[in-house]
């Protein structure tokens, strides 16, 4: 089995994980959040970075939202 785990680094609060079951509404959740929390639309920006599915980030200072793939054993 597989997590999904999303993780949000923001310079206002501490680093969160969120764990979904699929990549699809992860990714969904973790775009919508940074979509939301942006305030120039210049600083928004997806990426594939290595060992990420999914990156993107919605500030200029570096806050941002990322998802890591996990395999879990019952």
């Amino acid at each position: 089995m597989k997590i999904f785990n999303v993780l949000w680094k923001d310079r206002h609060s501490d680093t969160t994980a969120t764990p979904f079951g699929s990549f699809e509404v992860a990714k969904k959740w973790a775009k919508k959040q940074a979509e939301e929390y942006c305030k120039h639309p210049e600083d928004f920006e997806e990426r594939d970075i290595g060992r990420w599915l999914y990156y993107v980030r919605y500030s200029c200072e570096g806050d941002c939202l990322w998802i890591t793939e996990h395999d879990i054993q019952p």
